[in-house]
């Protein structure tokens, strides 16, 4: 019965220490308003273009080294 009782005690500390820890994360971060972006109906050979905002709300420098469109 301790066991159980300390085991349970030992997984809560666990559990609620991930949360506080999410919380003090220094290092960069990334933030998109919209994650994608419908044209709709575009015409051949005309040009479409979106700009996505994105915005470093983390701690530090925040580099982009690649991008792949789908």
């Amino acid at each position: 019965m301790k066991r159980i009782i300390l085991l349970s005690m030992v997984i809560g500390i666990f559990l609620s220490a991930g949360p506080l820890a999410a919380l003090d994360y220094k290092g960069p971060r990334v933030e998109v308003k919209e994650l994608r972006y419908d044209f709709g109906k575009v015409v051949q050979g005309t040009q479409a273009a979106h700009v996505f905002e994105i915005r470093n709300v983390g701690g530090e420098q925040l580099v982009i080294e690649k991008i792949q469109p789908s």
